[in-house]
């Protein structure tokens, strides 16, 4: 666990300034290649709020971090959450988190799980911060998400 929460520190400092810094575009994912391998969407909200969403793997890449973040939450640092994942309906689980800060939350995903497969072949991931109110739940759009994966393999590999 203790590795996964050091990639979610080096995560929630990708996701802030990613856009700026990406290499690649694929999608509606940047690709960040370097030694922090990492693919993120970021975007503008209706009520102009920053919300995104982020993929990493840990060090030794035993696991995936996924990150989310919405610049209008309010979050306690450090505070457990309960996240319910699914993917068009065909893949769904309830998994610990963690507030990284009071505006983004991460969790740790096996990087072997079926989780990894559905987001590869998904359309859609719905996240639900379980306990909170529906400003804390989002739809992400998996466009390209293969691809974007795949990148993120290869530089991982690139980069051991």
């Amino acid at each position: 666990m203790r590795v996964i929460f050091a990639a979610v520190a080096g995560m929630a400092t990708l996701t802030s300034v990613s856009i700026a810094q990406a290499d690649t575009k694929i999608g509606v994912w940047s690709v960040k290649i370097d030694k922090d391998c990492a693919i993120t969407q970021e975007w503008k909200t209706d009520s102009k709020d920053t919300a995104g969403i982020g993929l990493a793997y840990t060090a030794k890449g035993q696991a995936m971090v996924m990150v989310f973040s919405d610049s209008s939450w309010k979050l306690k640092e450090k505070e457990s959450l309960s996240i319910s994942l699914a993917v068009d309906k065909k893949w769904s689980e309830t998994v610990s988190g963690t507030a990284v800060d009071k505006t983004m939350a991460a969790v740790g995903i096996p990087a072997t799980s079926n989780a990894i497969n559905a987001l590869m072949s998904g359309k859609e991931l719905y996240m639900e911060m379980d306990g909170k109110s529906d400003d804390y739940a989002y739809t992400y759009y998996l466009d390209d998400t293969r691809k974007a994966i795949s990148a993120l393999e290869a530089c991982r590999a690139q980069a051991e």
